[in-house]
């Protein structure tokens, strides 16, 4: 397997590489190339004069030559499986640059584009920082960051497009054996969790009884899980003044005893972001967020829920990931629905077509592991 995994500047490309080749190694299938073009790049310019460069056809020409050595690099080592790392684009004085040349990413053979997404206050706050010691001149608003990443998720699919590959958007906060399953492992199938957020975030007793399902999954199942970013608590964090503060304790993220590819630093959290930068994104964080479970369902092979009435209320959330798996995403269905979900009297509101219904936790889990059958020879 080959894959070009692409993302924005801020994400930790390379813990999520030194985790890939720790999953690669007790798979036992050899040795994992990974080769980053800004690596090639530093190595020929000065980072900053080619960010801040107005020749823009110096720029692309530079990039494709950093390109094509790390390219030569995998061809000269002969490495069956490999990984480029690349920031794509770049965004600098709000201009996204360079243009992508395909012919010369077509030279690699990928079988895969993998776009690393993370929480975008994350990144935000891991550039100011940075900026803090480097002294680069960068300068992004909360606003940009969330532009970058569409930015990022857009090229990722144009690539995969005209390659005729399929392009996996992932966060690298899920488990490090999840993002090796859908890259370089190429497992199938492939599962998105679907469960009570919103209503129950304030809920301990719901939370860690979701959490233990989550474990159970991600144990279990190649899952694609919502709450590998939690960018919800951009709604939800402490106004102080002029600012939102983001605590390290307010984030959902995954269960105790699953851990992720990327953990955040100390040093991020309290995180202050000005109120009016916060703002500039509220009215589209719903989107977004649906945009990227979305965005999972469809990578996915089934979707698998848990509690759509949990303590008896109708989770909006979950209800609409239903419909759009089974009416758009036509993905096939796992519903675990306990007896004290259902309202007196009430058969199950789901159509047998969908998929599982089923009472039971482990049963459930049976009716997957035989869905899973399917795909033993792929």
């Amino acid at each position: 397997m080959r894959v070009l995994a692409i993302g924005t500047t801020g994400i930790k490309m390379r813990e999520v590489a030194r985790e890939l080749e720790e999953c690669h190694k007790a798979e036992g299938r050899g040795r994992l190339g990974m080769y980053f073009v800004e690596d090639e790049l530093k190595r020929e310019v000065d980072w900053l004069i080619f960010l801040d460069s107005d020749d823009y056809y110096w720029q692309d020409r530079v990039w494709r030559e950093a390109t094509a050595r790390a390219i030569a690099r995998t061809e000269e080592e002969g490495i069956d499986h490999a990984a480029i790392f690349m920031n794509l684009p770049y965004f600098r004085k709000s201009r996204f640059f360079p243009a992508v040349d395909i012919s010369l990413l077509r030279a690699f053979k990928p079988d895969v584009v993998l776009t690393l997404i993370e929480e975008a206050h994350v990144i935000w706050r891991r550039i100011q920082l940075r900026e803090a010691k480097e002294r680069t001149g960068a300068a992004l608003r909360l606003k940009d960051v969330f532009a970058w990443r569409t930015a990022s998720i857009l090229i990722g699919d144009i690539i995969a497009k005209a390659l005729g590959i399929p392009n996996v958007v992932i966060a690298v906060k899920h488990p490090a054996k999840t993002i090796y399953g859908v890259s370089i492992g190429g497992r199938r199938p492939r599962f998105y969790l679907s469960f009570p957020i919103t209503n129950v975030r304030r809920d301990p007793e719901a939370r860690k009884e979701i959490d233990s399902f989550r474990a159970k999954a991600h144990m279990r199942l190649v899952a694609f899980d919502p709450l590998t970013m939690d960018e919800r608590i951009l709604r939800t964090g402490e106004r102080r003044g002029n600012v939102v503060v983001v605590h390290a304790e307010d984030r959902w993220l995954l269960p105790a005893g699953i851990k992720p590819a990327v953990e955040d630093e100390a040093e991020l959290y309290p995180m202050e972001i000005p109120m009016e930068q916060v703002e500039e994104v509220l009215g589209d964080i719903d989107n977004i967020i649906r945009y990227k479970d979305f965005r999972y369902i469809l990578q996915s092979d089934a979707v698998v829920v848990y509690r759509p009435f949990m303590r008896g209320m109708f989770h909006r959330g979950v209800f609409s990931e239903i419909m759009y798996a089974s009416n758009t995403a036509h993905k096939r269905l796992f519903i675990y629905m306990p007896p004290e979900d259902r309202v007196a009297g009430m058969d199950s509101p789901f159509d047998p077509g969908v998929g599982v219904v089923d009472e039971d936790l482990e049963a459930l889990f049976a009716s997957i592991e035989s869905f899973s059958a399917r795909f033993s020879g792929q």
